[in-house]
């Protein structure tokens, strides 16, 4: 009798099965890729016996990678879902991250990303012992666009804006649980837990006086942007955010023409679009207000690096 349990722990033969699958059926894409995911599901529960134990988490986005490291330094090997140059927006999982989904203990999320949510189920399936942290909990969310009509109310994840990160003051709030997720379930590291939290907290606190000293002659504090993904870092900073994009959409004629008006009265002449988006609309925009269009990237790993990055194109308006 075949030894399935051995087949479906050598690597080699896992990807050889999934290749053969995709060459060999001939299937629309989207059943392709439906039957990839649920072979790829199959394979990694046959394994589950087998599954070796390591010390790794997973994060939904690359800052919260150097969260985790700075905490946790190298103890861990961390699997981000994001991967760079991709978009939470349109998440599609990966089979390697299926097999370090398996092998995680952990899976720290943002909390209010919709692919968390979309996702979970699945992912429970592939490890049901996997232990899911909301690292925004605690932090007052700012509805999103599509709560502000009157007499709509929205329970959901989506409902709220989730760039929880770009803002020291709340990633204060997502180191804090982050910590106590892993003191919980690596008790045995919390000594180095605990120095690690209390240098990076130090750090942050002074990222945000930096901050607030590079914004301090900043006269016109409007801040037009293709996708709204600083209203966090505007409430602790005191901006407005002015986004082009409304609702997840692209920005009608109409809206197009009240942001001209608004940007022409208010004197702005920048637009910050980030860096996974097409340029088309901000582009247009720019020439429309005869200002330029600045790309920013808040899902860049170095988070410091980036809040000091977008805080410096932010000080350079005129």
């Amino acid at each position: 009798m075949t030894n399935y349990d051995n087949i479906f722990s050598n690597p080699e033969i896992e990807l050889s099965l999934i290749e053969n699958v995709n060459t060999r059926l001939s299937l629309n894409f989207n059943m392709k890729k439906f039957l990839y995911l649920i072979i790829t599901i199959i394979l990694f529960a046959c394994q589950a016996k087998q599954k070796e134990t390591t010390n790794m988490v997973s994060v939904s986005i690359l800052p919260q990678k150097y969260f985790v490291e700075q905490i946790a330094g190298d103890l861990f090997k961390v699997n981000v879902l994001v991967t760079p140059g991709s978009s939470p927006h349109n998440y599609e999982v990966l089979p390697s991250q299926m097999k370090d989904l398996a092998r995680s203990k952990v899976w720290l999320q943002i909390g209010l990303l919709t692919f968390e949510d979309a996702w979970k189920d699945k992912f429970a399936e592939i490890n049901k012992d996997l232990v899911v942290v909301n690292c925004s909990e605690g932090i007052v969310p700012i509805a999103g666009s599509e709560c502000e009509e009157e007499g709509h109310e929205h329970e959901h994840a989506e409902a709220f804006d989730p760039h929880t990160w770009l803002a020291p003051v709340e990633v204060k709030t997502m180191a804090l649980n982050t910590l106590a997720a892993l003191k919980t379930y690596f008790p045995e590291h919390s000594a180095t837990f605990e120095n690690n939290y209390s240098r990076f907290i130090s750090n942050v606190d002074s990222l945000s006086a930096q901050i607030e000293q590079k914004l301090a002659p900043l006269t016109n504090r409007n801040i037009l942007i293709f996708h709204p993904a600083l209203g966090y870092y505007a409430r602790q900073f005191r901006l407005e955010q002015i986004p082009l994009e409304l609702d997840g959409k692209e920005p009608s004629p109409k809206h197009m023409k009240t942001i001209v008006d608004l940007a022409r009265e208010q004197n702005i002449r920048v637009i910050f679009i980030q860096k996974e988006f097409d340029t088309e609309n901000a582009l247009q925009l720019s020439r429309e207000i005869g200002g330029n269009v600045v790309v920013i990237d808040p899902l860049d790993y170095n988070w410091e690096e980036q809040m000091l990055d977008i805080t410096e194109k932010i000080a350079a308006q005129k």
